[in-house]
């Protein structure tokens, strides 16, 4: 039988997104208030106003990530995602990608708010500057997300079919020379 769990690699890898996006106010839990921190994140770098249309639609989106995110991973019911509770989490869910099965339907809402986020412009592609105003409002320098911009892009701006690749290698994938391993920053790992 194949081995079932992440290597190290992996769990870095996710362990990293679970600090880096999801335990928005760094108390080593993922909580709902975490989830409106990141609306609040979210409409100051794309310049929503609060209460407006975008800042609601936002603040909705992610509601319903967090609800999706409970369901799949807290395991205890206690209203936190802990790292293990994470990681287990994760390991069911590349486990289900790798027999052909898609991400669960929280994460795919994810993925796609992230797009619309990094695509500040809403011309359906990510440049180099929307990727680095993103991530370095998560505090990734921007000679960081610089080098991370053109090894995920060789260069030229990403779509969203790219995007969502470069997602699903990140989370998946264990080969260290996978450009979607670049997808938040160059990871110190690496």
């Amino acid at each position: 039988m194949a081995d079932r769990s992440l290597t190290d690699f992996q769990k870095e890898k996710i362990l990293r997104v679970f600090h880096l996006l999801y335990d928005t106010n760094q108390d080593g839990m993922i909580k709902k208030e975490d989830f409106g921190l990141a609306v609040e994140k979210v409409c100051k770098i794309l310049d929503w106003t609060k209460g407006g249309k975008e800042y609601s639609e936002a603040e909705e989106t992610l509601n319903l990530i967090w609800e999706g995110l409970k369901k799949y991973a807290d395991e205890n019911q206690d209203d936190k995602v802990s790292e293990d509770e994470w990681l287990k989490m994760w390991t069911e869910s590349v486990k289900d990608i790798k027999s052909g099965k898609e991400f669960p339907e929280w994460q795919k809402k994810f993925v796609d708010f992230m797009f619309k986020v990094n695509d500040k412009s809403g011309d359906n592609e990510i440049d180099e500057n929307e990727f680095s105003t993103v991530y370095q409002a998560y505090g990734i320098s921007k000679d960081n997300c610089s080098t991370a911009f053109k090894k995920i892009s060789g260069g030229k701006n990403i779509t969203k079919p790219e995007f969502e690749a470069l997602w699903m290698e990140y989370f998946v994938s264990n080969d260290r020379s996978s450009k979607g391993n670049y997808l938040f920053g160059v990871p110190d790992f690496m």
